[in-house]
């Protein structure tokens, strides 16, 4: 459920990272093939959306871009369009990351007239939801023309929740968007965000189900504490 070669950058030379199964309460050591792997989540039960396709898609000219990006190379225009998508699925995706499996009671009105009962599964729902008017999406807000910048920081984890949206207050509009490119590169579009603010605790307390990082630089039982007590809270 997150993307294994964004993954990549956080693993060591046989490709394993940290992992922390917030759901399950474990932590282990993963190959990226592996790490946040759920069978099967994407398939629809009633709709015929190809999610797995559309998110192959994304991931492919996504992970390109970023990896240009962790390069040093300056993004161009498509360039930024294909992260921005990618960030899209991402925070879409981590909104549901503790809900595999779950199923939602639904009455299909069908175009004979006739009426059925049914269940929606995870894909039905992720694609209902992402085409929710209500639904926040950052291919909406025009990033590629906000400020972009690459900060080099120490230690960052990634996870589902890795999207991390800031504004100055909550009546004001989408600011900035932040995203770990690596454990030492954090993407930054639009405005300065501090830089003695906790990104990494951030994003652990945000993610949903997995928080991820590099070999031996994941304090697991801590952040497995913290996680109880946000959940507590909710």
């Amino acid at each position: 459920m997150i993307t294994k070669g964004h993954l990549a950058a956080f693993a060591d030379d046989r490709n394993v990272v940290d992992v922390l199964d917030v759901l399950e309460g474990r932590g282990y050591p993963s190959s990226i093939e592996n790490a946040t792997v759920v069978s099967y989540v994407y398939d629809p039960s009633v709709f015929t959306h190809d999610l797995e396709k559309q998110f192959a898609e994304i991931e492919d000219k996504g992970v390109g871009a970023l990896n240009r990006l962790r390069a040093g190379v300056i993004p161009t225009g498509p360039d930024k369009l294909a992260v921005i998508e990618f960030l899209d699925m991402h925070l879409h995706r981590g909104r549901y990351a503790d809900r595999a499996g779950d199923s939602q009671p639904a009455t299909l009105f069908m175009k004979d007239g006739s009426v059925e009962e049914t269940h929606l599964n995870y894909g039905d729902l992720i694609s209902l939801a992402h085409d929710h008017p209500d639904t926040l999406r950052l291919t909406s807000f025009g990033l590629e023309g906000w400020q972009w910048q690459i900060y080099t920081t120490t230690n960052l984890w990634t996870g589902d929740g890795a999207v991390m949206l800031f504004r100055p207050n909550p009546d004001h509009p989408l600011s900035t968007v932040t995203f770990p490119l690596s454990p030492t590169q954090l993407l930054v579009i639009g405005d300065d965000v501090p830089t003695d603010f906790d990104m990494s605790r951030a994003i652990a307390r945000r993610s949903r189900r997995w928080v991820v990082g590099p070999r031996g630089n994941l304090p697991i039982e801590a952040i497995r504490r913290m996680k109880a007590e946000v959940d507590a809270t909710r």
